[in-house]
């Protein structure tokens, strides 16, 4: 049980609690959707990046969309996949060598999309396992 009741504003319970604040729910919304969109990284390899950060994060509904499926393997997928696995492990210490895999494979594009779209992935999983959102 969340520690806040559910708020009336939202379609899921992750944007009811967020639907306290009817501004930076709308703001939060749109950021996610626009993230998740396939650009240059796919929907495919999101869902298995932020299935992968879930298992690390803590957060209960985030962990019951499923566990990372290990079925990407271009080498895009799998370059973006060891990212995350670096970053689960190291946190922000990011070694050298790491971003240096990312420049010589990824475009700057590519490397930006990536690491907002795991930062803000993270960022929206700590805030459901501080709220206790479960499924």
């Amino acid at each position: 049980m969340p520690i806040i009741e559910l708020s009336a504003r939202g379609e899921t319970p992750f944007q009811k609690l967020l639907g306290y604040n009817k501004e930076i729910m709308y703001n939060w919304n749109n950021l996610s959707k626009s993230l998740e969109k396939e650009r240059l990284l796919s929907q495919a390899l999101k869902k298995e990046l932020r299935r992968m950060l879930a298992q690390k994060n803590g957060c209960k509904y985030c962990k019951a969309k499923g566990k990372p499926s290990h079925e990407l393997t271009d080498e895009k997928s799998a370059i973006c996949i060891g990212f995350v696995e670096v970053y689960l492990t190291l946190g922000n210490a990011i070694p050298d060598y790491a971003i240096k895999i990312l420049k010589d494979h990824l475009t700057p594009s590519e490397i930006s999309e990536l690491i907002a779209f795991v930062s803000f992935t993270t960022c929206q999983q700590h805030f459901g396992a501080i709220m206790q959102l479960e499924p």
